[in-house]
């Protein structure tokens, strides 16, 4: 079942309006984000400027398109559900970030390091906030992420040069001024969608200022940030529980469970390469919980190996992971609409199955419950010494989140096992 995030106790939000290019707007993709209490003016403003129809909603449910399809690490002809290398770079003072993404936006140069060294006191405090936002979307995803010291300064942003190994980031990071701290509100910064993924902030915002909180306002702006550089557009209703919501709560730390799930559709999760016998996750050995894996889609399949002792009795647990919440698109004038009900729990219908050293011969199949019940080989005798497999797999075009559980004879769950909360378990003597 879904675990709640754990919630920071902070009411603080900012309004982040996804955007793409219209006849006025730059040429790729952007999404623009207001500070807290932003006038409807402003807001309208920029929405008639730019035309929010780019970006994927938030679980990237049945829309392909939108995720990097090249990289520099990579190459191209990279899919819906691929493990991704993503390398990023700040660019150097002094380039070039042309004006006009948002009205009123001047041309200006880059000051991104001369600001948050103000602010940070040295480089390698504020990089390390970076690091840990890239590093989180790393670990709940099948994207790595390499920081690249080099930047050359090419051309920026919209239409900006493509990443180059060696020379310069897939996805590059900049600041200007944009408009400042206006009363009332102002524009925090903006993100290219893929193939781009290029991020601007205003450096002459206040808002960055309050390093309060392991500054989580910035982290928080980054990793929202980021999220559009991946490929996701802004999901609905606002009510502080979706990284990716319009309103940009504070009241949690980083991706949540929306945001995961959307992140995995269009990526994988962390281990995305165990599409087959010979890639399979390593699991050391029985005892073992893993939590928040996915299969993306009907094609996708997943490999765990484990060693086991002929005679030993083991028990295979895989639990989707969801539950029902309001999901639904941003409106073209900034506002929001409800939302539908969506099931989180019951996108994909998974099966697993437990297989021999060869890795073809099938031990047990598996596929007793109905799309969001969990499915379970309980007390199973391993008829020889070695290595076995755990084969999960689905039927629908959709990503579904699960929890993989693979107990020995002296393993039990501290609930009894049946209740399903496969957090809770507990070794025990024989």
């Amino acid at each position: 079942m879904f675990r709640a995030p754990t919630v920071a106790l902070v009411s603080f939000s900012l309004s982040c309006l996804a955007a793409a290019a219209s006849q006025a707007a730059p040429v790729d993709p952007v999404a623009a984000c207001f500070a807290p209490g932003t006038p409807a003016w402003r807001v309208q403003q920029v929405e008639a400027f730019v035309d929010d129809q780019t970006g994927l909603v938030s679980p990237f449910q049945g829309l392909p398109g939108t995720r990097w399809s090249q990289t520099a690490t990579d190459g191209g002809g990279l899919g819906q559900g691929d493990p991704t290398v993503l390398t990023w770079s700040y660019i150097p003072d002094g380039t070039t970030i042309p004006g006009g993404v948002v009205p009123g936006e001047p041309t200006g140069p880059s000051n991104l390091r001369a600001w948050l060294n103000g602010i940070y006191s040295d480089f390698d405090t504020w990089h390390a906030l970076f690091v840990r936002i890239f590093d989180r979307w790393s670990e709940l995803t099948g994207i790595s992420y390499v920081y690249e010291p080099n930047d050359d300064g090419a051309a920026f942003a919209s239409g900006g040069a493509a990443g180059q190994l060696g020379v310069r980031g897939d996805l590059r990071i900049g600041a200007h001024f944009i408009d400042g701290s206006p009363a009332g509100g102002s524009v925090l910064g903006y993100n290219f969608f893929p193939n781009n993924g290029d991020m601007v902030l205003d450096s002459a915002d206040t808002f960055f200022n309050n390093t309060g909180n392991d500054s989580l306002g910035m982290r928080n702006t980054l990793a929202h940030e980021h999220g559009h550089g991946l490929g996701m557009s802004h999901v609905c209703p606002i009510n502080q529980t979706k990284l990716m919501e319009p309103f940009l709560a504070l009241a949690f730390d980083g991706p949540q469970h929306d945001d995961i799930l959307g992140g995995q559709r269009g990526y994988g999760d962390v281990d995305e390469a165990n599409d087959t016998s010979g890639t399979a996750t390593d699991l050391g050995g029985t005892g073992v919980v893993l939590t928040d894996r996915s299969i993306d889609d009907n094609a996708d399949v997943d490999w765990y190996r484990f060693p086991g002792a002929a005679g030993e009795v083991i028990t295979v647990r895989v639990e989707p992971i969801g539950l029902t919440y309001l999901n639904g698109p941003q409106n073209q004038n900034g506002s929001c609409t409800p939302g539908t009900p969506f099931n989180s729990l019951a996108q994909n219908d998974l099966s697993f199955q437990l297989r021999a050293a060869n890795g073809t011969t099938v031990l047990a199949n598996v596929d007793d419950g109905i799309v969001g019940e969990n499915e379970v080989l309980l007390n199973f005798s391993l008829p020889s010494s070695g290595n076995f497999f755990v084969r999960v797999a689905g039927v629908q075009n959709a990503a579904q989140l699960y929890d993989l559980s693979v107990l020995g004879s002296g393993t039990v769950f501290a609930d009894g096992f049946e209740s399903g909360n496969t957090s809770a378990w507990s070794a025990t003597v024989p």
